[in-house]
Formats: structure tokens, sequence, C-alpha cells
């Protein structure tokens, strides 16, 4: 499966903020562990346009893997309008006061 994806890596290297990528179905994202990043083995699969990155601030090394997990993919998920996602039951906005 992972054979025919489109590889994205986000690293502190990437060349460009994972924000400005064109995620597509069946893209795959690589992290790597926090201490270490990924390895040069697996940044070599990665076209460097393709190599992104997590804006910080100056004086900032990096999020944990987990939120950079969550901030990246529930990005590229919304890319694709939140296919598949369960419907929800939003109650009736209640008006509110009168100004």
């Amino acid at each position: 499966m992972l054979a025919s994806a489109r590889l994205f890596s986000i690293e502190t290297s990437g060349v460009q903020p994972y924000s400005d990528a064109r995620f597509a179905p069946g893209d795959a994202l690589l992290f790597g562990a926090e201490t270490r990043g990924l390895t040069r083995a697996a940044l070599a699969l990665v076209p460097p346009e393709r190599q992104l990155m997590i804006p910080m601030r100056a004086g900032n090394r990096s999020l944990n893997l987990s939120n950079a997990g969550a901030l990246v993919i529930y990005g590229a998920w919304r890319q694709q309008g939140f296919a598949g996602a369960a419907p929800q039951a939003y109650p009736e906005p209640r008006p509110g006061p009168r100004v």
C-alpha cells in the first residue's frame, strides 16, 4: 500500500511549512523520533519539495511527536473535507441577546 503513496516527511530540516503542502488521499506522512528525527535513508525517499517543517518561534526547538502528528494529520484531513467523519448532531443555535 505504501509503495504507491506520495511520501511527505515532517522534520525540523524540512524546506517548506506543512501548511503550504497540498495533501491528497493516500499520501503517507513520515515523522521521526523526537530525539533523532528521521534517518538519512528515510529522508532520501522523500523529494525535497515534500520535506516539510512546522514553523516554530525563535528559541523553540520543536513540538513533541504526538503534537506534531496531530497538527499535520488533522490539517491534511481538513484539506480532504474531513472525509469519513462521523455526522455531528448539533443543537439548534439559541438566539443571543438583542443588541
